[in-house]
């Protein structure tokens, strides 16, 4: 039989679904839903997938974005391609479409960055690179997924009770101590709750200085993930008031966590533990393999709370870059990792006083008028 490629619209998202998790190296970003959700930043998304009778050999997301004024864009494919290992013929064909696309969008390069370990790609034999990508040695970026990660691999105990005894001593004492001091955890149950998540989240990134997506994103993983049962936002409620929260997104046998954070002024009564606690239960009880709270190499605060839960450092083969147009290209890669770590906190120092001056507005509109 023939090897043919074609694209996946809404009506075959299932199958998109199903077939993904037969890869071993799928990943939650893999799923037909992350596409829909990029849609809110202008990513636009296509689904290709080879397929030789009713085999599914290959898959890959591509995000494709255009860059105002231009006529150019750039893509993405998160996490992508997925391909047996050995199977050349199927990233050739795969990146031959991906080629044929780019021409038509004016395409300035595509981006990978494959959820394949580090130690299980030879330098010498690596076949994205014999297929002209350029394999970056940066170990993060501002718009791609974390290349070093952090996962607790559930399978490590039978139960939920060996589970919670595998993590950090202090981690339980502090999940306890939350319990104590009468915080609870529930899933969020409207998108009113999501809101009034987006609201604390979103404050929270101004104060630790990273950025924050607007709440449309948040909504479109809602509506994407955990409308479907595939995520939770677990809410911190302390004295009938949601002080915080995490979301978490599943899909196949793997959990991610996305967004979680509470107000400083919140930190003695351990919300972090409780939520990430009931969280990596839920994975469990799910029936996941792994639980990821990605990036590792953030500030020495985070580090020590993650590493009290007991992950594995994963190290991933990293991203890769396939340049359409060379010159152009080189202008992009400058201003990413050259530039903009230079501007970063510049950028967020203005982002957070134009913060700090909404707030101040909207406070100055909604105190009454007091007539004498």
């Amino acid at each position: 039989m023939t090897l043919q490629i074609r694209k996946i619209d809404e009506g075959e998202r299932d199958f998109w679904d199903q077939s993904v998790v037969q890869f071993c190296h799928a990943h939650p970003l893999n799923a037909y839903a992350w596409g829909r959700v990029r849609e809110i930043d202008g990513w636009q998304p296509s689904y290709f997938l080879a397929q030789e009778g009713h085999t599914v050999r290959g898959m890959m997301l591509v995000l494709i974005k255009k860059i105002p004024w231009t006529g150019l864009s750039i893509m993405y494919a998160p996490k992508g391609p997925l391909y047996g290992s050995d199977d050349s013929s199927v990233l050739k064909i795969l990146l031959h479409c991906v080629r044929q696309e780019a021409r038509k969008k004016r395409t300035i390069f595509l981006r990978i960055d494959p959820n394949v370990r580090d130690d299980l790609v030879s330098q010498n034999e690596d076949p994205l690179v014999k297929e002209g990508f350029v394999h970056l040695e940066h170990r993060w970026s501002f718009w791609n997924s974390p290349r070093d990660v952090y996962r607790i691999d559930l399978g490590r105990a039978a139960t939920e009770e060996e589970l919670f005894a595998s993590i950090d001593r202090d981690a339980r004492r502090c999940v306890r101590k939350a319990r104590k001091e009468g915080v609870s955890i529930r899933p969020a149950e409207t998108l009113d709750e999501l809101r009034r998540f987006y609201e604390i989240f979103s404050q929270f990134t101004v104060g630790k200085g990273f950025m924050c997506r607007q709440l449309r994103y948040q909504e479109l993983l809602w509506q994407e993930y955990i409308a479907k049962g595939n995520g939770r936002l677990f809410l911190a409620v302390y004295q009938g008031e949601v002080i915080g929260g995490l979301i978490c997104i599943l899909f196949g046998d793997m959990c991610l966590a996305m967004h979680m954070g509470t107000p400083s002024r919140y930190n003695k009564l351990h919300t972090y533990y409780a939520y990430l606690w009931e969280s990596i239960r839920w994975a469990k009880e799910r029936g996941c393999s792994w639980y990821s709270f990605r990036g590792v190499g953030t500030t020495p605060t985070q580090e020590s709370f993650k590493r009290k839960f007991k992950p594995q450092a994963v190290a991933l083969v990293g991203y890769y870059d396939l340049p359409f147009r060379p010159l152009l290209y080189r202008v992009f890669y400058g201003l990413e990792f050259e530039v903009l770590p230079r501007i970063w906190r510049t950028l967020m120092r203005l982002r957070g006083g134009y913060s700090r001056l909404a707030a101040s507005a909207k406070r100055i509109k909604l105190t009454p008028v007091r007539a004498d």
